[in-house]
């Protein structure tokens, strides 16, 4: 816990995040510091491109600021970066914060950009991966259609140099796992002042009783390339044939999405695979419940929230031994598979499940392997870094 919640009293704290439509990982991240923050006495604020009003404008005492423009993704936005900087700057400089919050690129770059003409502002970036689409080859790789892979690929080294330089305004940085406190300190060559893990709504996620399971297995993700569920569905296709029963549940939506549904088709397995599309946190976490195991197909993930709370809901997981499962996955609530080969995963799979089904009590312990990641714990490092940075107000 932070040592002095005063010392965040009167602090102006402005929090920088592309854009509130779709729920994910990082945005709850985001929401659950601007109210750990607001309990602390600090003003909050939120500075989005764009924002889903109904859903979030309502959150108790934290204001949200809108440039109302397009998502980063779309082309648009690039072309007319200099146009939505300046509108994001006058927003910052017209709120007068004592201290900028970004977390997901290019909210690092607004924050960065910002300082180069105010250079008594403050930054405190919560990093979950240095910028992805720069530093990421995987991710450049899932990018879609071909021509967002060929331009990320073409101005990758420019834009690489230009990343590398802006980060060295940042007072300090937050890892959100270990696995990134690496990667921040082999990319920009320093190291991370704290890290300050994700965590669990614990209102939510944890079983209050224990409910029976079924034959089921579930991923969550969004359908993109870099969550590898086409790997996942080929391999799911090789354990029916051992577990001819189960389901597999696939929650998440993005382009990958009607590929997945042709793949499934192609491998005839279309009859045991559902896609849910979006499910809001009580219905995920009632699948989850009632799900035997949880298959998480990246490769190294910075962390990895879904098979976390897929663990708080006592449901083993299944993932590659890299990147953010490293921290939380082990024997007493899943595997970790070294190899890249669908056989290896089959075979793992299957032979978990045949485990499970021999031992009941397996369950039981499961969600313990989550309770240290609560919030007023994995976030206390980004509030004391807050209350020490800048000088409280008068």
């Amino acid at each position: 816990m932070i040592s002095d919640k005063s010392k965040l009293h009167g602090k102006r704290v402005l929090l920088l995040f592309p854009h509130m439509i779709l729920p994910g990982g990082a945005l709850n991240y985001m929401l659950k510091l601007a109210e750990l923050l607001v309990q602390g006495g600090a003003t909050v604020a939120v500075l989005t491109l764009q924002a889903d009003m109904l859903k979030y404008s309502s959150i108790k005492g934290v204001e949200l600021l809108t440039v109302n423009g397009p998502f980063t993704s779309d082309i648009s936005y690039w072309l007319l970066f200099p146009f939505w900087q300046r509108k994001i700057s006058r927003k910052i400089r017209d709120w007068r914060p004592d201290v900028l919050v970004p977390q997901v690129f290019p909210a690092n770059w607004w924050a960065w950009l910002y300082k180069r003409n105010n250079r008594n502002m403050v930054i405190v970036w919560i990093c979950p991966e240095p910028s992805a689409f720069i530093h990421s080859t995987s991710w450049i790789e899932a990018l879609r259609p071909f021509w967002k892979k060929y331009l990320a690929r073409t101005l990758n080294p420019v834009l690489s140099l230009i990343d590398i330089r802006l980060s060295s305004l940042s007072d300090k940085i937050v890892a959100n796992s270990n696995y990134t406190a690496d990667m921040i300190e082999r990319i920009y060559e320093r190291k991370a002042d704290a890290v300050a893990h994700p965590a669990i709504d614990s209102s939510i996620f944890y079983p209050a009783v224990q409910i029976k399971k079924q034959e089921m297995v579930v991923t969550v993700a969004k359908l993109s390339c870099f969550k590898r569920v086409d790997f996942l569905l080929r391999v799911f296709s090789d354990v029916l044939k051992i577990h001819p029963r189960l389901i597999y549940h696939i929650v998440g939506r993005g382009e990958e999405e009607e590929r997945l549904k042709n793949l499934a088709s192609e491998l005839n397995i279309s009859r045991s695979v559902i896609f849910h599309g979006g499910l809001d946190n009580k219905e995920l976490a009632d699948l989850h419940r009632r799900s035997l195991l949880f298959l998480h197909g990246s490769v190294a993930e910075p962390f990895g929230m879904a098979p976390l709370e897929a663990i708080a809901c006592s449901t083993p997981v299944i993932a590659h031994r890299s990147g953010g499962p490293l921290e939380f996955v082990n024997n007493s609530c899943g595997r970790l598979i070294d190899s890249l080969s669908e056989e290896k995963w089959s075979a793992e799979i299957s032979d978990f499940l045949s485990m499970l089904g021999a031992n009941k009590d397996y369950f039981r312990g499961v969600s313990q392997n989550a309770r240290k990641f609560s919030w007023d714990s994995t976030l206390a490092p980004v509030l004391q870094l807050i209350a020490d940075i800048v000088p409280c107000r008068p």
